[in-house]
C-alpha cells in the first residue's frame, strides 16, 4: 500500500490552524481599533489644547479691543458692549450654521479616522 498520512492528524492539525488564525485576526482587529480609538483621543487632546491657547488668545484680545474702544469712546460701557455684541453675532452665526458645516467636519474627520487603511491592511491585500 501507498504511504498515506493520517487523517486524523491531519484533521487536528486543521482545527488547531484554523483556532490559531482566528485567534491572530481576532488580535490584530483588536490592536486596529485601539490605533484608531487612540488616533481619536490624540485628536481631541490636541484639539482641546489648540482650543484653550485659541481662548486665552481670544480673551486678551477682547479685553485690549475693549479698553481701546472704551478710550476711543469715552465709556467703558460702550467699549466692552460693543465686543460683546461682535460675539453674539458670531454665536448666533455658529448656531445657524452648526448642521451645515461643522458637524459635518468633524463626522468626516472621524470617519476617516476610523476607515483609513494602514499599511498593513494594504499589504495583506497586495498578497491576496
Amino acid at each position: 500500500m501507498m504511504n498515506e498520512p493520517d487523517k486524523s492528524t491531519f484533521f487536528i492539525d486543521l482545527q488547531r490552524l484554523v483556532v490559531d488564525y482566528v485567534k491572530t485576526r481576532l488580535e490584530l482587529t483588536q490592536l486596529v481599533a485601539f490605533e484608531k480609538i487612540s488616533k481619536i483621543v490624540a485628536y481631541l487632546v490636541i484639539g482641546v489644547i489648540l482650543a484653550l491657547l485659541f481662548f486665552f488668545g481670544l480673551l486678551f484680545a477682547s479685553v485690549v479691543l475693549g479698553i481701546f474702544l472704551s478710550d476711543l469712546l469715552g465709556s467703558t460701557l460702550i467699549g466692552f458692549g460693543i465686543i460683546a455684541l461682535i460675539y453674539l453675532l458670531v454665536f448666533m452665526v455658529i448656531l445657524s450654521l452648526r448642521n451645515k458645516l461643522i458637524a459635518p467636519v468633524i463626522i468626516n474627520s472621524i470617519i476617516k479616522i476610523l476607515y483609513e487603511r494602514s499599511q498593513s491592511d494594504e499589504d495583506e491585500i497586495q498578497e491576496d
